[in-house]
């Protein structure tokens, strides 16, 4: 049957509100089981206001049952309510923002809300993640306004009047499928795919086509700053969310220093996003590039949030009803003990981290994979073990060398300074690091390389602050010249990563030199590194970052050192009531230290008793530290090689 004789047969179903409810039963149907169905009414009409038949859920209600604070708490330093509530009144409309746009919520519309916002997406939308994006640019962007710069108050994100407006309003909103064509560049043309795959079935597709296109070329979308601050720092606070956990065990100490450390790590997020060049918003070019490349997983907490929707404590699964027990399938009921113990990724160990606070664990957690699987680190059962500080080992490539090189899998290396005098960007604060999802190996001249594999994902060079900026893994490098391994560890030049080594010389050292996009040097005695980062080169490990402005094709920072840190990565087991693989895997790595440190004091002992006068101490002790067997004890500072 073609569109225009499904039109003309169907009447006044052909139009975009009766489409939008059939869509939403379609929804219902094909992306949740028949449980979590049950749950969800039971969630929504338990809650709903009921308006001349209408019900429905206000900006109050939504942001009550998530646990999403608001103005209205005065315990809670966060006001995300009122974004969050825009987002969903927004995708409540899917597939008909332009028209329908600011929707009701009613359970319609939340129906959609769910879908979307937990990835449930997989058989309405035609590309999925990348469809998922623009949608989510266009529930965050301002409508008609090019003076978007100024910091809007309350009013400028909360779109909820009372009830009675709410339910009687046909303001047409949100008008931001497709802004200006400087942003989409390209894409226009493919624009309409965006939901086809979910109306073809319902004979619709001129419909959803000339609702796409209204005003298509007449506003410049752009979300403001302090919109996307507060949806960030929520982001910032729940991003260890799992599910079915309570928002309020991550909400509810949010003191002074915490808040601040949060809004720190936003700023350096919303820096990667060049609001500079933006006319003081953030275009959609821009926040699809840097959310899709530098920042693949930042909208992650939002499935665990919204996944409150599928399960009501209003239904007890352990009575039966009738003669029939209701099955719990794959949704049970957390335990009283799971509900408010946040887990934390860090394993206890020899030194406390002055870097991993829990605001930049969710930074991480942003952009950095777990190496076991394609989810992000603190989805994917990965906990983080101390193997190496300088504040707790000492600045000493021997002590280095022992910890490091003997840890058996993939590492997490985190530096933080101060941009040196000499450098060209001036003084301030620096994060940087990298990840190494295989381990480092030990080779002959004190060599250590790491080579990427599909199984295990590719490495990645990283700034944390002042800007936000990740360097990619090149997947085309995954397998190294002996001259460019991504790691490499020498005791006459130091660390260096993503650099082209040098062959050996009799006559002279060479120094490890830049390849590639980016690239990271600590030298020999631990206190100063450079940072080279640059925006053309895919010969390297690394590609160049998608925050790289264009004025600035390479940049070098002179780093004076103050902390340096690497973490391992251990699994989690997958049966959480038991710890013991993980157990295992650090208790086999702690034996292999204890016994390296008992095999060197032993071969010091038979050494120094061997030789006859402080000559030949001196000379058994310099063969020992130069073989990296005995050096700085932990918990001492300084040392040398």
């Amino acid at each position: 049957m073609g569109v225009g004789q499904s039109t003309e047969h169907l009447g006044h179903a052909g139009n975009p509100e009766h489409l939008s409810h059939v869509l939403a039963e379609r929804f219902a149907t094909k992306c949740f089981t028949p449980l979590e169905l049950t749950h969800f009414k039971d969630n929504f009409f338990s809650r709903a206001i009921d308006q001349g038949g209408m019900k429905y859920w206000n900006e109050k209600i939504l942001s009550d049952f998530l646990g999403v604070p608001d103005s209205s708490d005065s315990h809670c330093p966060l006001d995300a309510g009122p974004v969050i509530f825009r987002m969903v009144s927004y995708l409540g409309a899917f597939p008909f923002q332009n028209t329908l746009a600011p929707s009701v919520l009613t359970f319609e519309a939340m129906v959609k809300v769910a879908v979307l916002l937990t990835e449930r997406y997989g058989k309405v939308l035609r590309r999925a993640r990348k469809d998922r994006i623009k949608l989510l640019f266009g529930s965050l962007a301002d409508v008609g306004r090019r003076d978007v710069g100024a910091s809007p108050g309350a009013e400028d994100v909360r779109k909820e009047t009372d009830d009675s407006s709410a339910v009687n309003s046909h303001v047409t909103g949100f008008e931001v499928d497709a802004p200006a064509n400087d942003d989409y560049g390209d894409e226009d043309d493919d624009d309409d795919d965006l939901a086809l795959a979910a109306l073809e079935s319902l004979d619709a597709i001129d419909v959803f086509k000339h609702d796409s296109r209204i005003d298509k070329n007449v506003y410049e979308a752009r979300i403001s700053v302090a919109t996307f601050r507060r949806l960030l720092m929520l982001l910032i606070v729940i991003a260890p969310l799992k599910t079915l956990e309570p928002v309020a065990s991550y909400t509810s100490d949010l003191n002074e220093a915490r808040m601040e450390s949060v809004r720190k790590e936003a700023d350096t997020i919303l820096a990667a996003f060049n609001i500079e060049d933006s006319d003081g918003g953030i275009s959609y070019r821009s926040f699809a590039n840097i959310t899709s490349t530098a920042l693949p997983y930042l909208f992650d907490p939002l499935t665990p949030l919204f996944e409150h929707l599928l399960f009501s404590k209003n239904l007890d699964m352990t009575k039966k009803s009738g003669s029939d027990a209701i099955v719990t399938d794959t949704l049970e009921k957390p335990s009283d003990s799971a509900l408010f113990s946040p887990s934390t990724i860090m394993l206890p160990g020899s030194f406390e981290s002055s870097i991993l606070k829990p605001s930049v664990i969710s930074h991480l957690s942003f952009f950095l994979p777990s190496p076991t699987s394609n989810v992000n680190l603190l989805w994917g059962n990965m906990r983080l073990h101390p193997v190496f500080s300088t504040a707790a080992h000492g600045s000493s490539l021997t002590s280095f060398s022992h910890n490091v090189l003997t840890w058996n899998a993939g590492t997490l290396l985190l530096l933080e300074g101060a941009i040196s005098e000499s450098s060209e960007h001036g003084e301030g604060m620096v994060t940087l690091g990298t990840y190494l999802p295989q381990p480092w190996k030990s080779a002959p001249l004190s060599h250590s390389s790491t080579k990427p594999s599909d199984s295990s994902g590719l490495p990645c060079l990283f700034e944390l602050s002042p800007k936000h900026q990740l360097l990619p893994g090149n997947p085309s490098a995954s397998v190294q010249k002996p001259n460019a391994p991504v790691a490499y560890f020498s005791t006459s030049t130091g660390i260096a990563i993503g650099c082209q080594i040098p062959p050996p010389s009799r006559s002279h050292q060479l120094k490890p030199t830049p390849l590639g996009a980016g690239s990271l040097t600590i030298d020999t005695s631990l206190e100063s590194a450079t940072f080279y980062v640059s925006s053309i080169g895919h010969n390297g490990v690394f590609l160049p970052p998608a925050t790289t402005s264009l004025s600035e094709e390479t940049v070098r920072k002179q780093i004076d050192i103050y902390t340096l840190e690497i973490w391992g990565l251990v699994p989690e087991p997958s049966d959480a009531s038991s710890a013991e693989p993980r157990q295992s895997a650090v208790e086999v790595q702690r034996a292999k230290w204890e016994f390296e440190a008992r095999e060197a004091e032993r071969r010091r002992n038979l050494n120094l008793k061997a030789g006859a006068g402080d000559s030949a101490m001196e000379g058994a002790r310099w063969l020992l530290e130069t073989a990296g067997l005995i050096g700085d004890r932990p918990g001492q500072r300084g040392g040398s090689i």
